[in-house]
């Protein structure tokens, strides 16, 4: 990574995290837990699935990037910062990306993730790959070059902080 694709990857991913976690302030475990409708995640749900899709995207990042020659053409990699965060299309989690219940408080789902994005951002700190030399497959959006991918992993927590606004406001809890 050059030193401006390195900054944009770790500013996408600080932001996010500060997203993510900012969008939570001043929820209680018992708020955490009401899910706004049927069929809609609470606000836990979405945290659980942050930090385990982190957990999974960053797993898929380090071990199944195949080389290949860089096209040049950067243009997905904008779409891919537009779409990624945006909440107007909505997607189904694949069936081991759906919350479990793993966690019981809100506390435990962020430390849970916060841990998992500082080691994502201690990746890309000292990561010196050029990431268009390689590709991988991402469960949702299917073949993406390792640059898009990443993009990927740092705004997925930017996406659900929207979700997370959104549950708040169906449950009317102050931001």
């Amino acid at each position: 990574m050059d030193a401006k694709d390195r900054e944009l990857i770790l500013n996408l991913l600080a932001d996010s995290r500060e997203a993510l976690c900012s969008s939570t302030a001043g929820i209680s475990d018992e708020q955490a837990k009401i899910r706004p409708a049927p069929g809609r995640w609470s606000i836990l749900e979405c945290v659980e699935h942050v930090g385990f899709v982190e957990d999974a995207l960053f797993n898929r990042f380090t071990t199944q990037m195949v080389p290949t020659t860089p096209s040049g053409d950067r243009s997905r990699e904008e779409v891919v910062l537009r779409v990624a965060p945006d909440r107007t299309r909505k997607f189904e989690a694949p069936e081991q990306a759906q919350p479990k219940g793993r966690f019981t408080s809100l506390d435990d789902a962020l430390n849970y993730f916060k841990k998992s994005r500082a080691r994502t951002i201690a990746h890309f700190e000292q990561c010196d790959l050029d990431l268009r030399a390689f590709t991988l497959l991402h469960p949702v959006v299917g073949s993406t070059t390792a640059q898009e991918f990443a993009i990927i992993i740092a705004l997925h927590p930017a996406r659900h902080a929207k979700q997370i606004r959104e549950v708040r406001e169906a449950l009317s809890i102050p931001p």
